[in-house]
């Protein structure tokens, strides 16, 4: 039972065993430490780019549609200028129409008028 400075000769062969056996188990428990970080990287990074895959496809979508509803809207605003422009020549030719038939209407007003009134002989 004397211990020199914590020798203890009678468990010397029992203490390298437990050694062997501590390091072991602590090589263990490392490596699974370090096996369980690297699978949740792994996780984490396969999780990651399925995300942003997803967000690719979904931002290419969006991108196809906006680009189809700007083609859309020229299209729509063309036939709009297209519109207002047959719209104004439309009322000027009604407007120009209309000072014709004024202008006739005076010309069959004075024309039977003149009709109209008997002839003195």
């Amino acid at each position: 039972m004397n211990r020199f400075a914590g020798f203890r000769p009678r468990r010397l062969g029992e203490d390298v065993v437990s050694d062997r056996i501590a390091a072991h188990q602590r090589k263990l428990v490392i490596g699974a430490a370090l096996g369980g970080a690297l699978l949740t990287f792994l996780i984490c990074l396969v999780w990651y780019l399925d995300t942003d895959l997803a967000h690719g496809v979904k931002v290419q979508a969006l991108e196809q549609d906006n680009q189809r509803l700007a083609e859309e809207l020229s299209v729509g605003r063309l036939a709009l200028e297209m519109e207002r422009a047959t719209r104004a020549e439309l009322e000027r030719q009604l407007a120009e129409l209309n000072e014709a038939l004024k202008k006739r209407q005076a010309e069959l007003a004075f024309l039977k008028s003149r009709t109209a009134s008997p002839k003195p002989r």
